[in-house]
């Protein structure tokens, strides 16, 4: 008998054994696909690592790595597939189910992909677009999970900030004198630019003159908008992700203005109409998820939706959390949509909720938001609370009636609530309308 729990026991070290050199095969094999080891000099991420210990780094980076070698070997990096499948542009608007897709990319599909990704198309980029083609949720779940690496962080967000058929291009843009009246607010707002202390970036004449660029060419491409103010924060951060890339900077944020999922545009533009009704959703969210919570901060304490609502949804949570939280809060975001900010509120509130019914006045919330801030939350903290955030996503039916009845409330609104109330399940038409409000002279 105990020969042959000895035999078990050497079998099943012997199998463990086994599926760690398999594994270890497969990371090698999509580190040398995407290569890794020679981006890694050019790449190297401004941002201190956020997890505790090198160990951790490694394993959580092997488990990215291993999801990504079917992609690898699926994409055939040779080029010589002669199976197709779906472009990107059509699967994007599929409904959100749980299956699996097996297909293959062609050469010409390769190529296709290219063109419309001009700020992504290296190795690492083309298999996580067929990562993304192939496992969409299995995909999802794995950037909300956070990925290991900024350089496969960057990859992600801009392919999930892409607007399928909806290319804008950036090239030929030029300075001329009237953009002097933004180079000159752009100029004064650069110096405030400050989006943590241990990255001192924008403190030198390189950061700064990166700033310039990208706003100026931004405020150029939306000419009705031009330059807001608060633009030159979420350009900055995304100069820190993806290290020093203006033309890459420039392209994502354009997308992310008139992409239907996150339209930054209305963020900025005149009368915040996204904002406003952001914030309505989330108050809405909170009275029907949290009735307890609701009462004691919006009827016991009194506090006022400026103070913390308001300026989570109009800094994207940029101004004063630290740059690995932000960097958890846009991964889930970006996997989802602009919609569930009220999901990351809901969760950040649920999580204090004893802290929070604890408080007897106003001062003591204030002091607490700005505390919370401040704070860089461990691995195990923003996990927690990022896990509990997929609790309180939003569907878009869900997002449809919260804007019928913002609109109802509200006589005199927006044509962009309007439209969501009315069409937010339907991307094409939003895209649509996009284009006439947005570029329409």
């Amino acid at each position: 008998m105990g020969n042959l729990a000895l035999c078990q026991g050497d079998r099943t070290a012997s199998m463990l054994q086994a599926e760690q050199s398999i594994r270890q095969r497969k990371v090698t094999q999509v580190t040398e696909a995407v290569q890794l080891d020679l981006e890694k000099d050019r790449k190297q991420s401004m941002i201190p690592t956020s997890y505790n210990n090198q160990q951790l780094l490694t394993s959580c980076l092997d488990d990215w790595l291993e999801n990504l070698h079917e992609s690898v070997l699926i994409s055939q990096m040779n080029l010589n597939c002669d199976a197709s499948t779906k472009f990107l542009s059509e699967i994007d608007e599929e409904e959100e189910v749980d299956q699996t897709k097996q297909s293959f990319i062609n050469s010409q599909e390769i190529l296709e992909y290219k063109q419309n990704y001009p700020y992504c198309n290296t190795n690492l980029d083309m298999v996580i677009i067929n990562f993304y083609i192939i496992k969409k949720n299995e995909f999802k779940l794995k950037l909300i999970q956070g990925p290991p690496k900024q350089r496969i962080r960057w990859s992600c967000w801009q392919l999930m900030a892409y607007t399928p058929k909806f290319l804008i291009c950036s090239d030929g843009l030029s300075f001329i004198e009237e953009d002097q009246k933004y180079a000159k607010a752009i100029r004064i707002d650069i110096h405030r630019t400050i989006t943590t202390n241990n990255i001192k970036y924008f403190e030198t004449g390189e950061g700064q003159q990166d700033l310039e660029k990208v706003l100026l060419k931004l405020s150029k491409l939306f000419p009705k908008l031009g330059y807001c103010q608060g633009m030159n924060f979420v350009v900055g951060f995304t100069l820190i992700i993806n290290n020093k890339s203006v033309d890459q900077s420039l392209q994502f944020l354009a997308q992310m203005m008139v992409n239907p999922k996150f339209m930054l545009y209305y963020i900025y533009t005149d009368k915040m109409p996204l904002v406003k009704l952001l914030e309505f959703i989330c108050i809405n969210e909170i009275k029907l998820k949290f009735p307890d919570l609701y009462n004691h901060i919006f009827n016991k304490l009194e506090v006022d939706n400026a103070i913390w609502i308001t300026k989570l949804i109009m800094t994207l949570f940029l101004y004063n959390f630290h740059i690995n939280n932000v960097c958890r809060f846009w991964d889930f975001l970006l996997a989802t949509s602009i919609f569930d900010i009220s999901a990351i509120i809901c969760s950040l509130i649920d999580i204090n909720r004893n802290q929070i019914l604890k408080m007897d006045d106003l001062h003591q919330f204030v002091q607490w938001f700005d505390t919370f801030q401040q704070l860089e939350l461990d691995q195990f903290q923003i996990d927690q609370l990022i896990k509990n955030c997929s609790q309180f996503k939003l569907n878009k039916k869900k997002i449809n009636q919260y804007a019928l009845h913002f609109c109802m409330l509200h006589p005199i609104k927006h044509p962009l609530q309007q439209q969501i109330a009315e069409n937010y399940e339907n991307l094409n038409k939003m895209k649509e309308f996009l284009k006439r409000d947005i570029f329409s002279c």
